[in-house]
């Protein structure tokens, strides 16, 4: 976000800083800008609280944008025109008293709350998250774990929304040494200094665009924090702010008309996007057009307008009130939703995100009142550039102290439940044996320990396993590993185990099936990718990119190839294809495309001699039978249940297996395991069955490991 007065004159000098500026008079606030900033966090909060009203809010972030480029390049280039040069550590000093100390109280504040009503499995990772935000690579760690499978599933972090703030930094950062070099070169060749900088920062918006479109085709999700992709929003703003180095202070009738109509046009772009983009939208790319073109004609149009134009609404005392707490509001409100929901113990009720939202408006003007106004006005002046940034430099260190006590707690807590669920597993009634056994009593009482810990992620290498001689590459990691199941002894039989994470999360019973029957295992897992040669376009709701889409058909045809050249003796494979839209360009319905292209691949391993067993895939929790819900319900447990016909979606992998008709695929259906009365339940047998959303907990996968062995001896009976 771009906190720079609107209108402010040279500030005051620094401590110990010569005074270089000529005194100006103090200029009002540009109500147009403040009224973007006003509707620019408007949008965010209403998106995060309630998508489904603005399924657009996110290009509030884009208005933010723009408004940076313009108000920084203008600022600069002021000070450029002023003195011929900038002094950059004034410049880095001002930005970090203006947005620091804000920023640090509000991650200390939430990390804190965090530690005490989150369980202990979110500390590590929300410590490391919030050490990323204050250091502004935020941006850059939700980038890689967006392309990052086994961490989308992760729960939203109390500094999550601080990935724009670094994108800010990180601009903040560059864009002075740019103009700096710019208007040198300008004076050194004699060129006319407002053209040469309309060219640089042209070519920057070009440059930046293109490389915006093309990451948003090729690499969607990283695309939309990843800060070259986004340098085009600040360039649009910083062309504004080139072409108002020749300022007018009044404009006549007409051109009063003119900057009229650019604003409601401007708006109208802005609203557009708000309400009609959503998560499905292909953004931001060029799309992401719309929203700044939008800002753009509202900023460059200029504070005068007729009194039909929208500045005039806009310019209400609430929304300029709106605008003025922007920054602290951006900044609360995201930690405050995630956090008093998990202090209540219960869903926000509509009632409840409406006192929600004015309390946290409250509490963003008391910030600006006691934090960000004391920092932007009289931290430097009080103590200098050098006292102050020792100052906050002490604060950061005091978090990344803190930050690393919680994660070593988080660890040790981690290690006590593991220690807790060994000295259980072995009993008659411990989770999925619960259900065969008479003698346990209710299978679904509350688990024995109350907290799922990282130890159940599905994700995890076991002890027999190591990366193969010759692995599987699928963008850039190694995607193929060897387990030796048979010891000292010769092994009975060759395995191999290939899917997306729902075939991971097997792992813990298929590696008891693996000792028992003293297999060599190999094992190919890509999240949300198909093992059918076909086209992912869709994953889990959102649109795959090209580049995944080709690195899942790259990586399945391999993994296809490799066990048509090995021929093992079984393979195992499982999918999530309930949540995967597949496209072979027929047009037909999902079930026949998933069952043609499953049987075209399928058939190529049984005409190899291998024998063929799907997984049928586990249900979904629909955010119901989750852990969150048995953290929010912990005496009455089956409040986190579901009826079958609503968790137990069809499985088209598995229903493709079942119309092949081939005594060579088999699938292993173990529902009943997990909805044996026509209900689906979040815990069973004291332990919990989920991880997350959709993931099998690695406990309740061990209870499996007898049923499955049964199973797979059923099926070659």
């Amino acid at each position: 976000m771009t906190y720079i007065d609107t209108a402010a004159p040279p500030a005051r000098p620094l401590a110990g800083e010569p005074s270089t500026a000529r005194r100006t008079t103090k200029a009002a606030p540009r109500t147009d800008i403040q009224a973007l900033r006003a509707l620019a966090v408007s949008f965010v909060v209403v998106n995060h609280a309630a998508p489904d009203l603005l399924p657009g809010g996110y290009v509030g972030v884009d208005i933010f944008f723009v408004i940076s480029g313009f108000l920084i390049t203008k600022h600069l280039l002021g000070e450029l025109e002023r003195t011929g040069r900038i002094r950059f550590g004034s410049f880095y000093a001002r930005r970090a008293a203006r947005l620091l100390p804000a920023a640090l109280v509000v991650s200390l504040v939430s990390l804190v709350t965090a530690w005490i009503v989150l369980p202990f499995s979110r500390w590590a990772g929300l410590a490391q998250e919030t050490l990323a935000a204050n250091f502004y690579v935020e941006n850059w760690v939700l980038a890689l774990k967006s392309v990052d499978y086994s961490a989308q599933t992760e729960s939203a972090s109390t500094v999550q929304h601080y990935w724009s703030l670094s994108v800010e930094e990180q601009f903040y950062l560059v864009w002075p040494v740019l103009l700096v070099v710019t208007f040198t070169l300008a004076r050194r060749q004699r060129i006319h200094r407002r053209a040469l900088l309309a060219l640089v920062l042209g070519a920057v918006f070009v440059l930046s665009l293109l490389l915006c479109i093309h990451m948003t085709f090729a690499s969607r999700n990283a695309a939309y924090f990843v800060t070259p992709v986004r340098a085009w929003e600040f360039a649009a703003g910083s062309l504004i702010a080139v072409q108002a180095m020749r300022n007018r202070s009044t404009l006549p009738a007409t051109g009063r008309t003119l900057a009229g109509v650019a604003q409601v046009l401007g708006y109208a772009f802005i609203l557009l996007s708000a309400v009609g983009f959503s998560e499905r939208t292909l953004f931001p790319g060029y799309l992401a057009l719309i929203p700044v073109v939008g800002t753009v004609l509202v900023i460059a149009s200029g504070p005068a307008s007729p009194s039909w134009s929208p500045n005039a609404l806009l310019a209400a005392r609430p929304v300029q009130f709106v605008g003025d707490v922007s920054y602290s509001l951006y900044l609360w409100h995201w930690p405050v939703l995630l956090l008093v929901p998990a202090g209540l113990g219960r869903e926000l009720q509509p009632i409840d995100m409406a006192f929600l939202l004015v309390g946290t408006l409250v509490l963003a003007f008391a910030s600006k009142k006691l934090i960000e106004d004391p920092g932007r006005t009289s931290l430097l002046r009080r103590y200098g550039v050098r006292r102050s940034l020792v100052l906050l430099l002490s604060v950061m260190l005091a978090m990344i102290l803190l930050a690393i006590a919680i994660t070593v707690a988080a660890g040790a807590a981690g290690a006590r439940q593991q220690a807790a669920l060994d000295a259980i597993s072995g009993g008659p009634c411990f989770g999925a044996k619960s259900l065969s056994n008479d003698g346990c009593g209710d299978p679904f009482g509350p688990p024995a320990l109350p907290q799922v810990g990282p130890d159940e992620a599905p994700w995890f290498t076991g002890e027999e396993c190591a990366e193969a001689s010759d692995p599987i590459m699928v963008s850039g990691g190694a995607r193929l590993s060897t387990c030796d199941f048979a010891g000292a002894d010769e092994a009975s039989g060759e395995a191999w185990l290939v899917g997306d994470s729902h075939a991971e999360h097997w792992k813990t019973a298929l590696y008891g099936l693996a000792r028992e029957s003293r297999w060599h295992l190999q094992e190919s897992l890509v999240g949300g990718c198909p093992y059918i040669g076909v086209r992912r376009t869709e994953f889990n709701g959102k649109p795959s990119d090209r580049a995944s889409q080709d690195a899942c058909l790259g990586w399945s045809q391999e993994v296809s190839d490799r066990i048509v050249e090995e021929k093992p003796d079984v393979v195992f494979a499982s999918a999530f294809g309930a949540r995967e839209v597949i496209d072979d360009g027929s047009g037909r319905n999902q079930a026949s495309q998933y069952r043609d292209a499953f049987t075209a691949r399928i058939s190529t391993w049984v005409d190899a001699g291998v024998r063929v067993y799907i997984l049928r895939d586990t249900p979904l929790t629909l955010d119901t039978t989750g852990p969150d819900c048995l953290e929010a319900h912990a005496s009455s447990p089956l409040a986190c249940s579901l009826p079958s016909q609503e968790a137990l979606p069809g499985d088209p992998l598995a229903e493709a297996a079942l119309a092949m008709d081939s005594p060579m695929v088999k699938v292993l259906d173990l529902q009943d395991q997990f909805c044996p009365d026509g209900r689906c339940y979040s815990a069973i047998g004291g332990v919990h069955v989920y991880f997350d959303s959709n993931h099998v907990t690695s406990t309740y996968m061990r209870s499996l490991t007898p049923i499955l062995a049964q199973r797979f001896g059923q099926a070659n009976g």
